[in-house]
C-alpha cells in the first residue's frame, strides 16, 4: 500500500536560467517540463507542477514532492536576505588570537555578524575541559544579545562533537534567559553542522543560522503552494540535500545549510541515473556557473564539514 502511494514522485530543480520538473514513477520518467526561472521562484515551481498534473492524471497518486533550488546558496553569493548572527564561543582562554569570523571576506561578515563573544568552556581533543563554564557571562551575553535585537544565536565550542554536553547546557540556559526577557531567538549547535575543525564547524553553524530566516520564508511559501495554488495539501514535500539524497521540509527549515550545495549535486545524481553509470565525471554547465565533480557508486563522494556543508 506504501508503494502503490509513493508510485508517482514529482522532482523540481530550481537553477538560475530554468526550472526543470519530472513526473516519475518508480525509476520511469512519466512527464518533463522546462520553464525560464521567474524571479519569483515559488510561483515558477507553481507552474512547472501544474503543467506536470494531467499526466498524473489524479493529484491523489502523487505521493512526494521534492524541490532542489539554488536559493539559499544564491543569498549567500548575493549578499541578499541574511540574517545578522550572534556568534557565543566556548573556548576562553584558548582561540582568542582566532576570533568568531575573522576569515570571512570583509562585506559578507559586515552583513552577517552582530555580536560575537569568546567564553569559558570547551573541550581538549581527548575530552578534558579547557575550562569550566560561567553561566553569568553567558546570561550577560544574552542581556546584550536581547538588546541589539538579534533573533539567531550560534553557539560553537572547541571540540564539540567529542562531547556534547557544554554546548547542550549552555543552549539551554540561552532559551531560559530568552525566555525570562521575552525576548524569541533560535539557536544553532554547531556540533550538529559539522565535525571536529573549530573553524570550518563554526562558519558551517553561522551560515545556517543567517540563512534559517530565509528558509522559514521560503519553506513556508512551498507549502502555501502546494496547499493553495495546488491543491495539494497532504502531499510530502521534501528537499534535495548536498550530499544528493533528500531531507523532509521541516529539517531543512531547523538546517538549510545542508541544501547548501545541493544544485551541484542534484546534477551529478541525475546524471548517473540518466547515464546508467555509476563511476563518472559530470560537468554541469549552467547559465552562470560551470560544476565538475565526481561519481563513485552512483553518489558524489562525502568530503565531510568543508565539502558537505560549506559547498
Amino acid at each position: 500500500e506504501h508503494k502503490k502511494e509513493m508510485a508517482l514522485r514529482i522532482g523540481v530543480d530550481v537553477g538560475g536560467t530554468n526550472t526543470d520538473a519530472v513526473l516519475m514513477s518508480e525509476n520511469r520518467v512519466i512527464a518533463v517540463i522546462k520553464k525560464n526561472t521567474s524571479p519569483d521562484v515559488t510561483q515558477g515551481i507553481v507552474e512547472a507542477i501544474r503543467e506536470l498534473l494531467p499526466s498524473a492524471q489524479e493529484k491523489s497518486k502523487i505521493g512526494a514532492v521534492m524541490v532542489g533550488t539554488t536559493h539559499f546558496i544564491n543569498a549567500v553569493v548575493q549578499r541578499k536576505h541574511l540574517t545578522p548572527v550572534a556568534v557565543l564561543r566556548l573556548a576562553k582562554p584558548s582561540t582568542l588570537a582566532m576570533p568568531p569570523m575573522c576569515d570571512w571576506p570583509a562585506d559578507l561578515r559586515s552583513i552577517v555578524k552582530g555580536y560575537t563573544a569568546i567564553l569559558p568552556g570547551g573541550y581538549e581533543f581527548d575530552g578534558r575541559e579547557i575550562s569550566g563554564l560561567d553561566k553569568a557571562a553567558v546570561e550577560s551575553a544574552c542581556e546584550e544579545i536581547a538588546s541589539l535585537g538579534l533573533s539567531e544565536v550560534v553557539l560553537s565550542s572547541c571540540f564539540s562533537p567529542v562531547n556534547v554536553e557544554q554546548e547542550d547546557r549552555v543552549a539551554e540556559w540561552i532559551r531560559q534567559c530568552f525566555e525570562a526577557k521575552n525576548h524569541k531567538a533560535s539557536v544553532t549547535l554547531s556540533h550538529e553542522i559539522g565535525h571536529l575543525g573549530l573553524l570550518e564547524r563554526e562558519n558551517a553553524a553561522i551560515l545556517n543560522a543567517a540563512l534559517r530566516p530565509l528558509a522559514r520564508r521560503t519553506i513556508a511559501a512551498f507549502r502555501r503552494a502546494l496547499a493553495v495554488d495546488l491543491a495539494m495539501p497532504a502531499c510530502p514535500l521534501y528537499l534535495s540535500q548536498n550530499d544528493g539524497t533528500i531531507m523532509h521540509a521541516g529539517r531543512a527549515e531547523q538546517y538549510p545549510i545542508h541544501t547548501f550545495a545541493s544544485g551541484a549535486t542534484n546534477s551529478m545524481r541525475g546524471a548517473a541515473f540518466l547515464s546508467g553509470l555509476q563511476d563518472a565525471i559530470v560537468v554541469d554547465i549552467g547559465g552562470g556557473t560551470t560544476h565538475v565533480g565526481g561519481l563513485h557508486h552512483g553518489v558524489p563522494p562525502w568530503r565531510g564539514a568543508r565539502g558537505g556543508a560549506l559547498g
